[in-house]
């Protein structure tokens, strides 16, 4: 098979990697292998000279446990901030053709890569070089995963308008509702305006999660991810 695809947000913290996860599970409970490719971590743990990309370890655990870490994130940083700035902040370089030397290697080896970016499309990589650019590179189709809050309508329809620009396919779109607060207005109208005015064959809704656990993901992941038209789609 040898497919991917590529995760971005509308924002920073929409939970592109809880449904990163979500969807992970969803392929290894539908008998696919996949595995997780998260390239660059910033506001890593330091663990003595060791940074611990928590988010690439969280994700290597739900399907690729025997995958070196440093293949699923090669690039971690200390700082919280745009991978280009934390770059020049650690003094490193963040090399594109590791990355997609990297992203290479593991396609041979599985069936999907679930690519996952940081934040949206326009963050910084290098000072020339956005994480659309690495998309476009990797020639990935893309979900877009928001927040159900308020402004994510404004959100969601300004990263499609960049995907469609820029002539990258959108598999779907992803509204996650992490939060645990009662619904506003806002909030409870935000699913039903999207669908009326976006135009995607996918549109997948998340649920409010008790917990952050495998067996609780597998129980979302199975109710909400249709994975043969997700696989389907990218064909």
């Amino acid at each position: 098979m040898n497919r991917g695809i590529f995760i971005t947000g509308t924002d920073t913290g929409v939970g592109k990697t809880v449904f990163s996860a979500l969807l992970l599970r969803a392929l290894l409970l539908n008998d696919y292998s996949a595995c997780p490719f998260k390239p660059i971590e910033t506001g890593c743990r330091r663990d003595g000279e060791i940074l611990l990309p928590e988010d690439g370890e969280f994700l290597k655990e739900m399907t690729a446990k025997a995958e070196p870490i440093k293949n699923i994130t090669p690039y971690c940083f200390e700082h919280p901030v745009a991978p280009m700035v934390a770059a020049e902040l650690e003094g490193k370089e963040i090399e594109i053709e590791r990355i997609k030397k990297t992203y290479k290697e593991l396609s041979l080896k599985y069936d999907l890569i679930v690519t996952e970016g940081a934040g949206g499309l326009m963050v910084p990589i290098r000072e020339d070089y956005y994480y659309l650019d690495l998309a476009l590179e990797l020639r990935l189709p893309v979900v877009v995963v928001a927040l159900n809050r308020l402004g994510v309508i404004n959100h969601t329809l300004l990263t499609l308008e960049v995907l469609d620009k820029y002539g990258l396919k959108v598999l779907g779109v992803v509204l996650n509702n992490l939060s645990k607060d009662p619904l506003d207005q806002s909030r409870d109208s935000n699913l039903h305006t999207l669908k009326r005015l976006i135009d995607v064959d996918i549109f997948i809704n998340i649920p409010g999660l008790k917990q952050i656990s495998r067996e609780e993901l597998d129980r979302v992941a199975l109710q909400t991810i249709n994975v043969e038209q997700l696989l389907n789609a990218l064909n």
